[in-house]
């Protein structure tokens, strides 16, 4: 949050001194340029409501995340805050699709807990979560990784589809971050 705010402030500042002609360089690419950068994230919605005082930060309708490290579509976005200023918990509602290199996630609501690297997928019982690398599925009423642990858990109704061909000789890979032989 408040790296946010050191943003917006910095931004001010930035544009109360650049000059007219700085200012028209800045946005004759509608501020695509400052999108290009790698480490960028951009979020997209059709309405955005922060509140400072409550520390969260909500995006409504069409939502589409673009991080280097994977992307991220739903219906709606909620960001918590701590105190300290940084995200604590971010909850994507409503088909929620993600990819990150050759695997892609679906399910009704994704939770991602920031300090454990927990992300917790649920759906309903008729449409369960599914994660794809591949032709392999695994699917269940709730599917929870550990970002930094290599660790998957589904259940119940656990249920996975492997082709071992698609792993060469090492079927593990499923588990590991972009890993293929």
């Amino acid at each position: 949050m408040r790296q946010l705010l050191r943003c917006v402030m910095l931004g001010a500042a930035v544009w109360g001194l650049a000059g007219a002609a700085s200012r028209a360089a800045l946005l004759e690419d509608g501020g695509r340029a400052l999108e290009a950068s790698p480490d960028a994230t951009v979020i997209t919605a059709d309405k955005l409501t922060f509140d400072y005082l409550k520390q969260f930060a909500k995006f409504d309708g069409n939502v589409l995340v673009n991080d280097p490290r994977m992307q991220l579509s739903a219906e709606q976005l909620t960001v918590i805050f701590s105190r300290e200023g940084g995200a604590q918990t971010i909850k994507a509602e409503g088909k929620v699709l993600m990819s990150q290199e050759d695997k892609k996630a679906r399910a009704d609501v994704a939770t991602y807990d920031v300090k454990s690297g927990r992300i917790v997928l649920t759906g309903a019982p008729d449409r369960p979560p599914q994660v794809l690398q591949g032709r392999n599925i695994l699917e269940g009423e709730v599917i929870t990784f550990w970002r930094d642990e290599q660790r998957v858990e589904c259940q119940p109704r656990a249920r996975l589809i492997v082709y071992s061909e698609d792993f060469g000789k090492d079927p593990d890979s499923f588990l590991r971050k972009g890993e293929a032989d």
